[in-house]
């Protein structure tokens, strides 16, 4: 959104500020600090789906594994690094 020059109000898109008729701040960090705001809580969004899904999918293998023992647990080192290479694929 932009900023008054002159108040500091929130102007939209409009030309001119509605309250004191001065034009929009033509300063760049605001906008910059908005946009790396957006794309740092994107970032995290996507992270914690891909950590929900990689305990999501891992889950059963695990459970086995504790009941298998060793053998289980290289089982399930395996197929955990699989699910990764496919989330990461699947980002890609």
């Amino acid at each position: 959104m932009a900023m008054c020059s002159r108040c500091g109000r929130e102007i939209g898109e409009a030309s001119a500020c509605p309250d004191c008729g001065y034009g929009p701040s033509k300063s760049v960090a605001g906008r910059g600090i908005s946009k790396a705001a957006s794309m740092t809580g994107e970032a995290l969004e996507k992270s914690v789906a891909v950590a929900e899904k990689v305990v999501r999918e891992s889950k059963p293998v695990v459970r086995g594994a504790l009941n298998i023992g060793k053998r289980g647990i290289s089982k399930a080192k395996k197929e955990t690094l699989k699910v990764a290479r496919s989330l990461k694929d699947e980002d890609d």
